[in-house]
């Protein structure tokens, strides 16, 4: 199959099998649109040409696609590596726009696997930390409460993104703003407040038992609550653009493997949560909260670089607002979403943080802070332990 540049200076020529109901053979024509491709390198035309047959495919019922079969060859791993591991990184029997490890896709997985270290490093830290502060069991919920607030409005930072481009790209700037947005809330909580804490001796039993306290400039609840506010608001920001750029990549993605690129991406999520909620627990406990926080700040602003190479395609046609609605509530519709969403939301109605509980086990059973935070690390080992298998399978 020849494919012609719309500059007419360019040609390429690639084999690409597919076939309509008619049995036709691979010079079967497929007309597919390019928009502002005198600029695009030979890597990104061919991602445009994927995106663009899909869309025809899409609309031509008659059209049967079958895997787009790329090579591996071009790989900066393809010297170092034998053929049957780097066909697993790397696999040829799916377009280059769905492989994770590629550069220009490398962000994807980045972005899944930054949230779920964000989660696994700020859950257990909000758990104990405030109850450090002197917080009431009422603020206790609330702060819990703030910081998903943002998640209640995924679908309006969606409807933002699809609607309003910044500089021509709908997800890549977008995803920027979000994790610098949650860089520079820990950052300022850093450089404000003093997060140390400090021994204070009392006289317990005839002799000296020290105890930690804060300090006399640690942030108040409703700074804390502020700051939390806003680093969830670019964090569910964030996390939203990456869901996106999965949906839309997931259209392109062969009969075989299907299902598969959204399953990874949440496989390198609960990972992250399942790997961070340990290690904040040990290094609250050795070090203090500093040292999260400044993790915290530090994972987002490197997701900068993964998103930068991103590649999306700029100026894409853009939807009506109507039409969006449409076919979100064509979906809903469906037996299959309303009722696994149905289970979704009762059960989160149920889900009800009890902060008392967790007053009861430090203030009269004395727990300490890692023996609270062991409680998530479990849950979050069992999250991950149940997304694997069914990604195997």
């Amino acid at each position: 199959m020849t494919i012609v540049r719309p500059d007419g200076n360019k040609k390429m020529t690639a084999k690409i099998p597919f076939h309509d109901s008619a049995g036709a053979t691979e010079s079967t024509p497929i007309i597919a649109k390019f928009t502002d491709s005198k600029n695009l390198d030979k890597d990104q035309f061919y991602y445009q040409y994927h995106t663009n047959t899909c869309k025809e495919l899409e609309n031509n019922s008659n059209l049967i696609r079958t895997p787009t079969y790329t090579t591996n060859k071009d790989t900066l791993l393809y010297p170092y590596i034998p053929t049957k591991y780097l066909d697993r990184l790397f696999p040829t029997n799916v377009p280059r726009s769905i492989q994770l490890l590629r550069k220009e896709n490398l962000a994807i997985p980045a972005c899944y696997l930054c949230v779920g270290l964000m989660q696994g490093l700020y859950g257990p830290f909000m758990t104990v930390y405030p109850h450090f502060l002197g917080a009431t069991e009422a603020q206790q919920t609330t702060i819990t409460s703030i910081r998903q607030i943002p998640a209640s409005f995924k679908l309006l930072f969606g409807f933002l993104s699809d609607n309003v481009p910044l500089f021509g790209y709908r997800r890549k700037v977008y995803m920027i703003m979000g994790w610098m947005m949650s860089s520079f809330s820990m950052l300022a909580l850093i450089m404000f407040r003093d997060l140390n804490r400090v021994e204070v001796y009392s006289d317990n039993e005839g002799g000296d038992s020290p105890s930690l306290a804060a300090t006399k400039g640690a942030p108040s609840i409703s700074l804390l609550s502020l700051s939390f506010l806003v680093f969830g608001t670019g964090f569910w920001f964030a996390d939203v653009m990456g869901d996106s750029i999965v949906a839309e990549k997931a259209k392109l993605e062969p009969a075989s493997s299907r299902g598969q690129l959204q399953s990874t991406c949440y496989a390198c999520r609960f990972f992250g949560m399942m790997v961070a909620a340990p290690v904040s627990t040990f290094l609250y406990s050795s070090f203090g909260p500093k040292l999260i926080v400044i993790l915290m700040a530090i994972l987002p602003m490197a997701m900068i670089i993964p998103v930068w190479n991103l590649f999306e395609i700029r100026y894409a046609d853009i939807k009506s607002t109507r039409d969006q609605c449409r076919e979100i509530w064509k979906t809903i519709c469906s037996r299959s979403v309303w009722q696994p969403m149905a289970f979704v939301y009762i059960y989160n109605v149920l889900q009800v943080g009890n902060a008392a509980w967790r007053e009861f086990l430090m203030s009269v059973l004395h727990f300490k802070d890692w023996q609270v935070n062991s409680f998530l690390i479990v849950a979050n080992v069992l999250t991950y332990g149940t997304d694997v298998p069914s990604i195997d399978a």
